[in-house]
């Protein structure tokens, strides 16, 4: 089983680089007043109620979305040999512990089937210091069926889906959706207060004294 969602996710994330690819094209051919006229799609599972969820973490405790409640989820579904995994994962280490006093909460669900042992080692490894709980195909049943891996959700406080990404996340895509769900402004660096420039005429030449002793 994990060998043929690895197979998927690896067709879906060329199938993604392609279409990225062909949007690129799209809009740089575009006039600005056609690219401005539309709107990004919304998801159609946006809006919709996520599943509620109980599963062992990798010390045999439940552990389950009602532990998060009012909490921005991110809901991360891998494995320890998906390449994309390793290569994402860090950013959302990264989110946690920048957005975690926001109100988010990064949780993955390995579908691993050797065990949690393994697991735990590759969590050790990448410093994932967020829950990590052990899933199933039961549970990806949960979520609509997980086509391949990685595949990533975003919940809202309310516990509705906001988002789901399958295959290798855009870093910058995802972390403006979670600033968008979490409230937070951009965080562009504000600009600095400068003080007025001082002139940049060059200073009068001191006049030789032309007077006569």
């Amino acid at each position: 089983m994990g060998r043929y969602i690895l197979a998927i996710g690896l067709l879906l994330a060329a199938l993604a680089v392609g279409s990225t690819l062909m949007q690129q094209r799209t809009r740089s051919s575009a006039s600005p007043a056609t690219s401005a006229a539309r709107p990004p799609a919304v998801p159609a599972l946006r809006g919709k109620p996520a599943p509620n969820f109980e599963l062992p973490d990798l010390k045999g405790s439940k552990g389950s979305a009602a532990d998060f409640k009012n909490k921005v989820l991110l809901v991360n579904f891998w494995a320890t040999w998906c390449a994309p995994c390793i290569v994402e994962i860090p950013w959302f280490v990264e989110f946690q512990q920048k957005y975690g006093p926001q109100g988010l909460q990064v949780i993955g669900i390995s579908l691993d089937e050797t065990g949690s042992k393994d697991v735990q080692l590759f969590v050790e490894k990448y410093k994932m210091a967020y829950p990590v709980l052990m899933g199933d195909e039961s549970t990806a049943e949960l979520f609509g069926g997980i086509l391949g891996l990685p595949t990533t959700f975003i919940v809202d406080r309310d516990g509705k889906y906001y988002s789901m990404h399958r295959g290798l996340v855009n870093r910058e895509a995802l972390e403006e959706e979670l600033q968008t769900v979490l409230g937070t402004p951009s965080q562009s660096a504000p600009a600095a207060t400068e003080k007025p420039p001082a002139s940049s005429a060059p200073a009068p030449a001191p006049r030789a004294d032309t007077t006569k002793s």
